[in-house]
C-alpha cells in the first residue's frame, strides 16, 4: 500500500540491487537508506519469531524461484515447493497444502503466493514484474504431533462421549421399547379383550356409522339369526329384512333419527335363515367420542325362552285361578254325585228282579262313575285330588271297571284284557288307577275313528339294571306293569315329549281339552310310578306304567270258562267276577250285616250339603244304625259333646262352613282319642294333615261313595268300637 518500507541499511537490511527510489520525481544513486518489501518483512518476521521461541516447532520461510538464493539461501524452495511455485507462475493454482515429515515428525505444510500489484511497481521495474505475476511464496509448516494428541484426545473425549450418548441412547432405547412394547401389549391386550368379547359375545351386537353404514357386526350373529357376518357386511339391509313382517313397522318406528337418544327393550320377532321365529328384544345408543358423533350401537338379546318361560308362568297363573275354580265345582259336583250314586244304590234294591230297572240303575251307576272321573279330572287339575294309598292289585281294579270301560268305545272297537297270573301287590289309590284306565281308554278310542283294538294288560317285571323310557328313567327293581295299547294313528317322536304337558293335545278342539294326559302324569307320579310311551304312527301306541310291586297279590282266582281262556278276555264277553281279600281300609264284597247286629250302633253323621246329608242317612237307618245327624260343623260338635259317651263312630265332610270337620275332629280326638273317624269329601283343600290320615283310627273315603264299601267298612269300624 506504501510502496515500501523505508529503513537504514545494515547488515541486516542491505540495499536491493533490485530496487529504485526517486526524491523529488528523480532517480538518484544509493544513498544511506533501504527499502524493505514485504517479502523482505516477513522473512524478518520469520527471523525474529525463530530466535525469540527457538522451541516453537513450525517452521515459516519465504521462497523464491529467481533471486532467493542470492540474498539467502534459506529462501531456497524445495522441491515440493519449487513445483508449487511453478504452479502459482501457471495460475493453475492460489493456494497449496501437504501433510509431510520434518525431521521424522508430521507436518503440514501451507505455501501461499506473493502476487504483483500496482504497489509493487513503485520499486521494481522490469519485465518479469508485471501486475498478477508471482515472484515468490510465504512457506509455513507445522507441527501436526500436537495436533495428533489433541486428535486422540478429542476423539477419546468424542469416543467416551458417544460412548455415553450411545449407552444413554440405548437406556433411552430401551426404556422407550419398554414403555412402547407395554403400550402395545396394552393395546393388543386390549384388541384381544375386544376381539373375545365381540367374538364370544352372546348378544347380537352391531355398529352403525353416521353414515349409517355396517361398520360391524358379531360374530354371535350367525349363532343367533344363522346368517353369518360376511351376509351381513355384504347385504347390511338383511338387519330389516329378517324382521317378522308383522313386526317390521315397529322396528322401523322405534328410531326416527340416525342420531336419537337411547332406546330400551324393544322386542320383536325375527326370523331365522333356517325359517324357525325367535323374539328379540333390541336396545340402540348414540355414540360419541369427544362430542364427534360415530353412529349407533345396536345390540339384540335372543329373550324366545324368558317369553316361553313367562307364558308358561301365565299359564300356570291361568291354571291356579282355573284350579281354584274347578277344585270348588268338582266340591259342588262330588255332592251331586254322591247324592245319586247312594240313591241308585237304595233303587237297586228296591227294583231287585225287574231287569229293566236294573239295566236303567247299572247305567245310572256307570253314569255317575263316569261323572266321578270328570271331576277326579277337574281336581287334579286343581292338585286337589286327595291320594290313599292301600295294598291292591291291578287285577281287581281292572275287573271292577271294565263295565265302565266297555261303555266308553264304539261297537267296531274291541278290548281285549289280558290279566297275568303272576300279580303282585301294589301301594295305590285304587279310584285314581281307574281313572287312569278311564282317560287313556277314551284317548285309545278317540286315536281309532275307524275301529280297532284296545289292550290291556298286566304283567310281573324285574330288572336287575335302570332301563331308558322316553319320559325317564325306570330304575332297578321289581314293577307290575299296566299297560294300555291301541292299533290308531300313533303320536311322532316330537310330541311324545310334550303329551303330558298340561292342554297339549292334537286333538281337535271340540274333542279334547289337553288336560287327561297331564293329569294321568301327576297321579303316576303320586304312586312313585313311572310312565313309558311308544309309538308308531299308523301303527299304533302304547301307555305303560311301571307301579313298584310289593308282596304277591293273595286270595284272587281266575274264572273258569274254557271261551274265554286262562290269561285274557274280551271286555264284551260277561264281566268277570273276582273274589278279594279285604285289604286295608277298602273292601270288595258286599256286606252281609243285618239290622240286628248294630241296634245299639250311634253314628255321628256330619255334612253342609242336606241332598248328601239325606243320601247318607237313608242307607245307614235301613242298616240298623242310630244316626246323629248334624248339617254343620258347628252343630256337629254340639252334638257330640252332648252325647260323647254313646257316640261309637263319626262320619264327617271335611269342607264345610265356620267350623270344618278338622275342627270336629280335634274336639273329637281331644275327648275320645280311639274313636274310629271316617272322612268323606271330594277334596280336603290341604285341611287335613298327612300326619291324621296315618292314625289307625281314621279312614279316607272319596265322594262319591261306592256304597257297598261304605257300608262294610262302618260295619267292620263299628265291630271294632
Amino acid at each position: 500500500m506504501h510502496g515500501g518500507i523505508y529503513t537504514r541499511i545494515s547488515n541486516k537490511d542491505k540495499s536491493n540491487p533490485h530496487f529504485l527510489f526517486q526524491l523529488n520525481g528523480q532517480k538518484k544513486g544509493p544513498i544511506g537508506f533501504a527499502i524493505i518489501d514485504p517479502f523482505q518483512v516477513t522473512k524478518q518476521a520469520y527471523d525474529i519469531l525463530h530466535k525469540q521461541s527457538s522451541s516453537l516447532a513450525a517452521f515459516s520461510h519465504t521462497v523464491s524461484l529467481d533471486y532467493a538464493a542470492t540474498i539467502d539461501p534459506y529462501d531456497t524452495p524445495d522441491k515440493w515447493e519449487e513445483g508449487i511455485l511453478k504452479e502459482f507462475r501457471a495460475g493453475v493454482i492460489t493456494e497449496a497444502s501437504t501433510l509431510t515429515s520434518i525431521n521424522s515428525s508430521p507436518y503440514l505444510k501451507l505455501l501461499k503466493p506473493y502476487i504483483i500489484d500496482q504497489g509493487c511497481l513503485n520499486c521494481h521495474e522490469g519485465k518479469e514484474f508485471k501486475i498478477g505475476a508471482v515472484h515468490g511464496g510465504m512457506s509455513v509448516a507445522v507441527p501436526m504431533q500436537p495436533y495428533y494428541a489433541t486428535a486422540v484426545v478429542t476423539r477419546r473425549t468424542t469416543l467416551l462421549t458417544h460412548i455415553f450418548l450411545w449407552m444413554l441412547g440405548c437406556l433411552a432405547i430401551i426404556k422407550f421399547s419398554a414403555a412402547f412394547q407395554k403400550y402395545q401389549a396394552t393395546i393388543l391386550e386390549n384388541e384381544e379383550k375386544f376381539r373375545i368379547v365381540s367374538e364370544f359375545a352372546y348378544n347380537f351386537e352391531y355398529w352403525i356409522t353416521e353414515n349409517n353404514e355396517l361398520a360391524f357386526i358379531s360374530p354371535s350373529c350367525e349363532r343367533l339369526t344363522g346368517y353369518s357376518r360376511e351376509m351381513f357386511m355384504d347385504n347390511p339391509k338383511l338387519l330389516l329384512e329378517m324382521i317378522h313382517p308383522d313386526d317390521t313397522e315397529k322396528y322401523r318406528g322405534h328410531l326416527h333419527k340416525i342420531n336419537d337418544p337411547e332406546h330400551n327393550g324393544t322386542e320383536f320377532r325375527i326370523i331365522k335363515k333356517d325359517g324357525e321365529v325367535r323374539w328379540f328384544t333390541h336396545t340402540c345408543s348414540p355414540i360419541y367420542i369427544s362430542n364427534q358423533f360415530l353412529g349407533r350401537r345396536g345390540s339384540s338379546i335372543d329373550i324366545t325362552e324368558h317369553k316361553k318361560l313367562e307364558e308358561r308362568l301365565n299359564r300356570t297363573r291361568r291354571l291356579e285361578d282355573l284350579g281354584q275354580f274347578a277344585g270348588g265345582i268338582a266340591h259342588d259336583f262330588n255332592n251331586v254325585l254322591a247324592s245319586i250314586s247312594t240313591f241308585s244304590h237304595l233303587l237297586a234294591d228296591e227294583v231287585k228282579g225287574n231287569k229293566t230297572a236294573g239295566d236303567y240303575v247299572k247305567y245310572i251307576n256307570i253314569a255317575s262313575k263316569l261323572g266321578k272321573n270328570l271331576t277326579s279330572n277337574l281336581l287334579s287339575f286343581g292338585k286337589k285330588q286327595m291320594v290313599s294309598l292301600n295294598e291292591t292289585s291291578l287285577a281287581s281294579i281292572v275287573s271292577n271297571i271294565s263295565d265302565i270301560l266297555k261303555s266308553l268305545v264304539n261297537e267296531d272297537v274291541k278290548m281285549v284284557i289280558d290279566i297275568t297270573e303272576d300279580d303282585y301287590n301294589i301301594s295305590a289309590d285304587k279310584h285314581q288307577i281307574e281313572q287312569i284306565l278311564i282317560n287313556l281308554c277314551t284317548n285309545a278310542r278317540d286315536a281309532m275313528p275307524n275301529g280297532g283294538t284296545i289292550n290291556i294288560s298286566t304283567r310281573f317285571l324285574e330288572l336287575q339294571t335302570p332301563r331308558h323310557a322316553c319320559l325317564e328313567d325306570i330304575p332297578k327293581g321289581r314293577f307290575m306293569v299296566l299297560a294300555i295299547s291301541d292299533t290308531g294313528q300313533g303320536i311322532t317322536s316330537e310330541n311324545i315329549s310334550k303329551i303330558c304337558e298340561p292342554f297339549f293335545t292334537t286333538k281337535g278342539p271340540s274333542k279334547g281339552t289337553g288336560l287327561g294326559l297331564s293329569i294321568i302324569h301327576t297321579i303316576i307320579k303320586q304312586h312313585h310310578a313311572v310312565l313309558d310311551v311308544k309309538s308308531v304312527i299308523d301303527q299304533g301306541t302304547t301307555f305303560s306304567i311301571y307301579f313298584p310291586a310289593n308282596a304277591p297279590a293273595t286270595g284272587l282266582t281266575k274264572p273258569k270258562n274254557p271261551a274265554i281262556g286262562q290269561r285274557s278276555y274280551a271286555i264284551d264277553a260277561a264281566p268277570i267276577e273276582y273274589e278279594e281279600s279285604t285289604p286295608h281300609k277298602t273292601v270288595a264284597k258286599k256286606s252281609t250285616t243285618t239290622k240286628d247286629q248294630f241296634s245299639q250302633r250311634t253314628i255321628l253323621l256330619a255334612d253342609d250339603d242336606d241332598t248328601v246329608l239325606q243320601s247318607l242317612l237313608i242307607p245307614l237307618e235301613h242298616s240298623g244304625y242310630k244316626v246323629l245327624a248334624a248339617n254343620s260343623g258347628r252343630k256337629a260338635i254340639s252334638m257330640f259333646i252332648d252325647q260323647k259317651d254313646n257316640i261309637d263312630l263319626a262320619i264327617l265332610d271335611v269342607v264345610m262352613p265356620i267350623r270344618n270337620g278338622r275342627d270336629v275332629y280335634d274336639v273329637i280326638y281331644k275327648n275320645v282319642p280311639a274313636m274310629p273317624i271316617i272322612f268323606v269329601s271330594g277334596y280336603t283343600d290341604n285341611i287335613i294333615s298327612e300326619e291324621i290320615l296315618a292314625r289307625q283310627e281314621v279312614t279316607l273315603m272319596a265322594k262319591p261313595l261306592d256304597m257297598e264299601i261304605f257300608l262294610q267298612t262302618i260295619s267292620e269300624l263299628a265291630q271294632r268300637a
